[in-house]
């Protein structure tokens, strides 16, 4: 199925039975021929149908009467305060959807201020097309991507964000399972070494991370480890070697 246009999309065609219904990815960009070039691109991904909007108007519109979008990809430009809050606004409404912001912006304190929004990538518009493929999959998996030169100064400043008193509170929600998996995450460990950790399978990793960013109100792994990091969490006790 090609992508097309707000209002002009075709009828997706029929699946075999048993095969994974196709995640809906829509493109958010000012720049037609960049949106319509991207989404075609991403609609020839296998268990990918993408569409394109060319406005936050036309994105809101297309959300709202129900497209069931699972990821967002959203440009985000300098100064570009109507994305950030848009971010927020879908993530408020649809918090099981996964933004990642695509952007020629160089602003480093606006990765900061979109990672507080809750997307889940942050892909400059320079990085290669297989790059953006890897996040957009990671990101309909639940993961969060920061290129490697900006990583480790977001989580400074996340993590030296003044706690409001609700941290305590909302980390006190979690099982002890979800808090042994924030811990790992917060030690810097991936899916895979968390499950080989914990002796669990990948999928039911990724169903406690998802409960675990419910619980805590926040839509990245990202923050969720800021959050752990300000409670001091993120080291593993000897007793937790297997």
């Amino acid at each position: 199925m090609m992508p097309a246009a707000m209002g002009s999309r075709a009828v997706p065609s029929l699946r075999p039975v048993g095969e994974p219904e196709a995640r809906q990815v829509l493109v958010v960009d000012d720049h037609v021929t960049f949106a319509e070039v991207l989404a075609r691109r991403l609609d020839a991904e296998p268990g990918i149908d993408a569409f394109f909007a060319t406005s936050i108007e036309q994105a809101r519109r297309a959300i709202v009467e129900g497209r069931g979008v699972d990821l967002l990809l959203l440009d985000i430009g300098p100064a570009d305060s109507d994305g950030i809050r848009f971010v927020h606004e879908v993530l408020s409404r649809n918090p099981q959807m996964r933004v990642v912001a695509i952007t020629a912006n160089e602003d480093e304190s606006h990765v900061v201020e979109a990672v507080r929004a809750g997307i889940s990538g942050w892909v400059p518009k320079n990085e290669p097309l297989e790059c953006l493929l890897s996040v957009v999959r990671g990101a309909l998996n639940g993961e969060t991507w920061i290129p490697p030169r900006l990583l480790t100064w977001v989580v400074a400043e996340l993590t030296s964000s003044q706690d409001d008193g609700t941290d305590d509170d909302l980390l006190a929600t979690l099982t002890a399972r979800e808090r042994e998996v924030l811990n790992c995450l917060s030690f810097g460990m991936n899916r895979d070494d968390i499950a080989q950790h914990l002796y669990l399978s990948r999928n039911t990793i990724r169903t406690h991370i998802q409960n675990v960013l419910v619980k805590l109100r926040i839509h990245s792994t990202l923050a969720a480890v800021a959050l752990a990091k300000r409670a001091g969490m993120g080291y593993l006790d000897s007793r937790d070697q297997h």
